[in-house]
This record gives C-alpha cells, structure tokens and sequence, in this order.
C-alpha cells in the first residue's frame, strides 16, 4: 500500500511540473482543433491554439526546445469556395508556416494532418521532410475529428507516453 502511495505522489508532482514547469513533455499548437487536441492531452501537453488561427499565426506560437510539438494547421487557410488566386496565397502561407514550424520544432515534431484540401499541401510537406503527421476521421462538419480521444491516443503513441 504504501508503495502505491509513494507513486501517486510521485505522479502528482511530476503532473503538476509538467503542466506549470518551463520545459512541458509537448506543446499543442494549433487552431481550433489544437484546442480540442489539447483538451483531450490535458495533463501531458501545455496547449497554445485559438479557434480560427491561420498558419502564419500558429507558427508564431510554436517554441524552440526539447518537448513533442503536436501542430495542427491549414485548415483555416482553405476554406470551402476558395478561388484559384486566393488558394495559391494560402498555399504560399501554408508552406511557409510549415517550414517555420519545423525550424522551430526540430524532428520532435507531430502534425495533424487537416481533413480539407489543406492536406492535399501539408501530407507531401512532411513526407518529403520526414515528418510524422496523424490523421483522423472527420466529424459531421467534414473539418473537426469525430473522436479527440482517438487521435489524442494516437498521438500520444507516436510520443512514446
């Protein structure tokens, strides 16, 4: 008995360094699905996203250091009825965004790969980077994961936690 003391102790202070430290064991970094992402990996990762975020806006909130960066962007970059001017500036956004992203990050880095045609630009960046990206089963609206729990676990396997 009193072993499982000592570890739920332990587990309560290492909890709380990792969500009120300096360094977190990952960052979410997104849009509005980064927040629901970050929710469901409350405890385990420090979130910094906001509903409707472009990508130029979530790189700037992606930080230099030694955590998992879990990112979710480009959905708000594309959205339904796009033209064919204003898609070739979302893509240059995009783009840059995800090279921003990856400078900061290093090759602790996870993206959430967006349902719309933003992944049609995000998907061949990582491959051709080798980046790790997770995918998910679009809910009703075609945009947002049907199931956070899943892809929180998928993502938490591709940390090793």
């Amino acid at each position: 008995m009193n072993r499982v003391l000592v570890h739920t102790a332990a587990a309560l202070v290492l909890g709380g360094w990792l969500c009120a430290g300096a360094q977190a064991a990952c960052v979410v970094v997104g849009d509005s699905i980064g927040v629901g992402v970050g929710l469901a990996l409350k405890g385990v990762c420090t979130t910094s996203a906001k509903v409707g975020l472009g990508s130029s806006a979530v790189a700037a909130r992606v930080m230099s250091g030694g955590h998992w960066t879990v990112a979710s962007l480009g959905s708000n970059d594309f959205p339904r009825g796009i033209g064919a001017a204003q898609r070739a500036q979302s893509e240059a956004r995009v783009m840059g965004a995800l090279a921003a992203v990856a400078a900061k990050a290093g090759r602790r880095l996870i993206l959430i790969l967006p349902a719309n045609a933003a992944r049609a630009y995000v998907e061949p960046w990582a491959a051709a980077h080798g980046v790790q990206t997770v995918r998910f089963a679009a809910g009703r609206d075609g945009i947002h994961p049907r199931d956070y729990a899943a892809l929180a676990r998928e993502i938490r396997g591709r940390m090793g936690a």
